[in-house]
């Protein structure tokens, strides 16, 4: 009886200690996970700010880029308008000019 006594003791004692080496390692473990959370936390962050300010110089410059685009279409459709009138008065030219011809045909025809 005396050895079941003991045995149940030392039961009791291995069951408790490793119960309060349980709770110690689980506090050690929530420590250790929060700080190396938080030390993630800032390296992403910084790491976002950083992409963040890539991205906005990269805007700004695809910015500027389309405003020089801009520019140069609004040159071109200018320079188009000109080119379209130059056209149509062509086409009138040829056409005042194949009028005057079949006049003279009509003429020597005759």
């Amino acid at each position: 009886m005396e050895v079941a006594a003991i045995k149940i003791i030392w039961i009791g004692v291995g069951m408790t200690g490793s119960l309060l080496v349980g709770i110690i390692s689980f506090f050690i473990r929530n420590a250790i996970s929060k700080n190396a959370t938080k030390e993630n936390i800032q390296a992403k962050t910084d790491l976002l700010e950083k992409d963040i300010g890539h991205i906005s110089k990269e805007m700004e410059s695809c910015e500027n880029k389309f405003g020089i685009l801009h520019k140069r279409i609004s040159e071109l459709r200018e320079n188009s308008k000109d080119l379209y009138v130059s056209k149509e008065l062509f086409h009138q030219t040829i056409k005042q000019l194949n009028d005057k011809l079949d006049t003279i045909l009509k003429f020597v025809e005759r």
